[in-house]
């Protein structure tokens, strides 16, 4: 019979990997006996988890009748090992029909599959474990490959997802017909299956809010204020008890803090920042801190917060914790990999196809702002952001799920009106030019105070094109 690898060699010792031979026979035998059995451990073995080569043949076997909805029994298993061309590598046809007669009793059939679970996770630890420890010698590569590597596998296992696999189309259509139902279920009970972003308008273009894993990029040119709508989303988040993680590598977490203080206008920015508060503004800061601190948001700052591989490592310990429902990064182009890359769009191309798989990974969405260039001097058509504009930046595009920009026609030209002919003062709008689940090229229309510290609905907005 052909096996596994057997021993492992740790400093000169040489020990026998984990297993069980006798639970994972004990195992088989159940399932090829018991009419019931297999939808008791189909959620917890895979082929993999078995130890002996000839035991994961089987129980492939065993798989593919099930899936098929064909009897298994001793019979159907040494067809079914015919039709896979592997019934000699899986002991021929005595072993089966000896492996058959090893059943004890199915009554503990699911405590014995989570042993023998463990024992292969184990294994895979061992194996992960070793791995690192060789790529950690080996002085010609970067150790920040190394952490990186060690962080995404430990992640894999934690969460049981070592491997890739394809579903059929009914599979694919019950998983599908279950998330539905699952999202039913939660909006009935008062949960949302969603992230509220703050503005109703663009609630309702997104289908009620956020949602995992979406990828989603907040563009616009500099003086637009994507960290004020940054802030707005997670405040949005925070406060509705969904878990927010705000990386600013721009702005310190006092910075950001100060933002949200003087959403009051009773507080002055220039008191705060010359020592010159009133007792009245320390009370109103009292309060409003009070209530900020009800927000589930986790604020990185650090200097070590720009490096893409403490990006990911941070998101997946917060993650593990169950402390991340949504990721907001302030800004995408200011992330560092470390890496070699031909230009930098390759590296931003990098970033965000990363970015996207994170969000899959984790389930849950990432926002990313991202700076587009000053416009040249010209009409406010020409400031007005396009989707043209981020084809030369790496493959924003092409990985966002939905692509966002920030328009304010009033800060281009103080003489700007809208088709209503209203001034665009204190105005302005969102352009959704990319939404793979919704409406392309909506808008939707906010207000924003004269110094742009509070975001939003502008109830005068239209879905007409404004220009």
């Amino acid at each position: 019979m052909i096996k596994k690898k057997t021993t492992y060699t740790c400093h000169d010792t040489v020990r026998i990997l984990p297993h069980s031979t006798e639970l994972e026979e004990a195992i088989l035998s159940a399932l090829m006996l018991e009419n019931d059995a297999y939808s008791m451990i189909d959620e917890i073995l895979t082929p993999e988890c078995f130890y002996d080569k000839p035991h994961e043949l089987i129980f492939t076997a065993i798989q593919d009748l099930a899936s098929h909805r064909s009897p298994i029994d001793p019979i159907t298993v040494i067809e079914q090992l015919q039709k896979n061309k592997t019934l000699e590598d899986a002991g021929g046809r005595l072993y089966v029909a000896q492996l058959s007669q090893k059943m004890v009793s199915s009554a503990h059939l699911e405590y014995h599959a989570r042993i023998v679970k463990q024992k292969a996770l184990a294994r895979k630890m061992i194996e992960f474990g070793g791995n690192v420890q060789s790529m950690a010698f080996d002085e010609t590569g970067d150790i920040s490959d190394v952490m990186e590597f060690a962080e995404s596998t430990f992640t894999e296992l934690s969460t049981q997802t070592l491997s890739s696999d394809a579903v059929s189309m009914s599979e694919a259509i019950r998983e599908t017909m279950d998330f539905a139902s699952k999202i039913q279920k939660e909006k009935d009970s008062g949960t949302l299956p969603y992230i509220k972003t703050g503005l109703k308008g663009l609630d309702n273009q997104l289908h009620g809010g956020w949602r995992a894993p979406d990828f989603v990029i907040i563009a616009g040119r500099p003086g637009m204020g994507k960290t004020q709508f940054a802030l707005l989303y997670a405040s949005a988040a925070g406060y509705a008890g969904k878990d927010c993680l705000f990386i600013s590598i721009e702005m310190t977490k006092i910075q950001l803090i100060i933002r949200y203080l003087l959403e009051d206008e009773r507080i002055s920015a220039d008191h705060i920042l010359t020592g010159q508060l009133t007792l009245e503004e320390w009370h109103i800061i009292d309060v409003k801190a009070g209530e900020m601190s009800k927000m589930k948001l986790y604020i990185a700052d650090d200097y070590n917060v720009r490096n893409f591989t403490a990006i990911k490592s941070l998101a997946r310990k917060k993650h593990r914790e169950g402390k991340l429902k949504m990721m907001i990064i302030d800004y995408l182009q200011l992330i560092r990999t470390g890496m070699k890359f031909g230009t930098r769009d390759q590296e931003i191309g990098y970033i965000t196809s990363e970015l996207k798989n994170l969000a899959k990974e984790l389930n849950i969405p990432i926002i990313a702002l991202a700076q587009l260039s000053r416009p040249e001097r010209g009409t406010v058509k020409v400031a007005s952001p396009r989707l043209q504009d981020l084809r030369e930046s790496g493959n924003i595009e092409q990985d966002a799920d939905i692509v966002i920009f920030i328009h304010r026609p009033y800060y281009y030209d103080q003489t700007a009106k809208d088709d209503s002919n209203n001034s665009w003062k204190n105005r302005g709008w969102l352009i959704i030019a990319k939404h793979r689940m919704g409406e392309k090229d909506a808008n939707v229309f906010f207000r924003h105070d004269n110094q742009y510290k509070k975001i939003w609905d502008d109830s005068m907005g239209n879905k007409d094109t404004p220009f």
